[in-house]
């Protein structure tokens, strides 16, 4: 995986919305909300939500840690090696990543996204 393959991945999925945020963060987001994020200087890492019972388990893998500037509170991880996930990893916590933050907008925006 690498950030072309990554950002194919997240684009993908419905609604989802691709632009930089906080200064030098390439954000994807479902309906403006970020799922998924790699900072511009250093694209080789990424950011995505997890869900809160894998959270922990996540970041005792090496190359995984807690995302930094808060994200850890919000039970977001940094990968950072692209090669730290399988590509069947990649795939299962994006999908997982947009699917946690979809899951936070209104019911009517979510059911415009799956019709």
């Amino acid at each position: 995986m690498h950030i072309e393959q990554l950002r194919t991945l997240c684009l993908a999925l419905p609604g989802t919305s691709e632009g930089i945020k906080y200064g030098d963060q390439l954000c994807f987001m479902v309906m403006g909300k970020v799922f998924c994020s790699s900072n511009v200087k250093n694209l080789d890492k990424a950011n995505f939500k997890v869900d809160d019972e894998i959270f922990e388990e996540l970041c005792e893998r090496e190359g995984i840690v807690p995302a930094p500037y808060g994200g850890a509170k919000f039970k977001w991880v940094q990968v950072t090696h692209f090669d730290g996930l399988s590509d069947a990893e990649w795939q299962h916590f994006i999908q997982q990543a947009y699917q946690l933050v979809k899951a936070k907008l209104p019911k009517k925006v979510q059911a415009s996204l799956e019709g």
